[in-house]
């Protein structure tokens, strides 16, 4: 359980550029044409069209504004974003970073865009194991769209992992009991097996950790007795 918690905030800093590509998967470069080059009567207008190469200490502050922006606008924030993307060009106009990121906000604003960030949010919390997360996204969509096929497909996976994880557990459970009757008969080579056998299905798991330690403590004392 604490691993999966702890993925919980990790998805709130991956989903941001997965948002930016399954967007345009949605709708991209329909919504956005390029833009039409001037021609050669145009006249050219003064510095506010020219790029300045900042300097390192700028570039950094703009990078840092940039992704403040963007998580923001993952978060809902898009005002708050619009902000932080001022602030960027207060430190030096027309960067070329920035002006992505107002794109890629404006995509996240549209309805197609919130389903893509609330479909990507669901997609990286089954692929972790998150499903309380995963359902929250869900719910989302739902409302965005109904319909939409990923709801039933990630579904069907979600169910598929707590079977998977549910049969995972009670192995270890298994095990960890045979280790323990073990131990009480004295049979300390059957009770490293049972729990060898525990680690070798989830190592990481902390029941498992304070097995080890059990387990040393009944043979330390036994020793003694000895």
């Amino acid at each position: 359980m604490d691993r999966k918690q702890t993925v919980r905030y990790a998805v709130a800093g991956i989903v941001v550029v997965a948002l930016a590509i399954a967007a345009y998967q949605y709708f991209g470069a329909a919504k956005h044409p390029a833009p039409t080059p001037r021609t050669a009567s145009t006249k050219s207008t003064p510095a506010a069209d020219e790029q300045t190469t900042p300097t390192g200490v700028q570039a950094d502050k703009i990078l840092a504004l940039v992704a403040q922006a963007r998580q923001l606008a993952a978060d809902g924030k898009f005002d708050e974003a619009d902000k932080a993307l001022d602030q960027a060009d207060k430190v030096v106009k027309n960067q070329p970073e920035v002006q992505q990121a107002r794109r890629d906000i404006a995509a996240m604003k549209t309805p197609q865009g919130q389903l893509a960030l609330q479909l990507a949010r669901a997609q990286l919390a089954v692929d972790h194991g998150d499903n309380a997360a995963a359902e929250k996204a869900l719910a989302e969509v739902e409302k965005l769209k109904p319909d939409a096929p990923e709801i039933a497909e990630l579904r069907a996976r979600m169910q598929h992992q707590q079977i998977k994880e549910t049969h995972h557990d009670d192995r270890v459970t298994r095990h960890l009991t045979a280790m323990r009757e073990a131990i009480a008969r004295g049979d300390f080579a059957t009770a490293d097996s049972e729990l060898n056998a525990a680690e070798r299905a989830d190592v990481a798991d902390p029941a498992v950790h304070q097995a080890r330690i059990e387990l040393n403590r009944a043979r330390n004392s036994a020793l003694k007795k000895d």
